[in-house]
């Protein structure tokens, strides 16, 4: 949850993104959510950009969330790195505007990890 959202725009510019600390889910680690108020490099005006940030060797289909906005991802990391939207979505749409807010999540549908490749692909420290 993301507070002040408001701001964000003035206080991220392009390409600069809020990430949220690592995490595990459906039995893979180290993932992370990243989020850009002014959009990732390419990003149409106005648009946020959402990643999901990934081991090697992670299959994945899930929905990412921001605010009310849904965008589903089928996407399979053959290396470390993040894969996402880059027009996610307009900025505005994903505030909720009573509380000043916007809610990432992240719903997974289906979830493999082949820990080979995760292993012969480490991420980068």
């Amino acid at each position: 949850r993301l507070e002040h959202a408001s701001l964000l725009q003035r206080c991220f510019p392009p390409g600069e993104p809020m990430c949220s600390p690592t995490f595990s889910c459906a039995g893979v680690e180290n993932m992370q959510l990243m989020f850009y108020p002014n959009g990732y490099n390419g990003a149409t005006e106005a648009y946020c950009s959402v990643y999901l940030y990934s081991p090697a060797g992670v299959s994945l289909k899930c929905t990412l969330w921001a605010g009310s906005q849904r965008r589903d991802m089928t996407h399979f990391f053959e290396a470390s790195g993040a894969f996402g939207r880059t027009n996610f979505c307009r900025m505005e749409s994903c505030v909720d505007e009573e509380d000043d807010t916007v809610l990432l999540a992240m719903d997974v549908e289906e979830a493999h990890q082949d820990v080979k490749a995760t292993i012969a692909h480490p991420a980068a420290v």
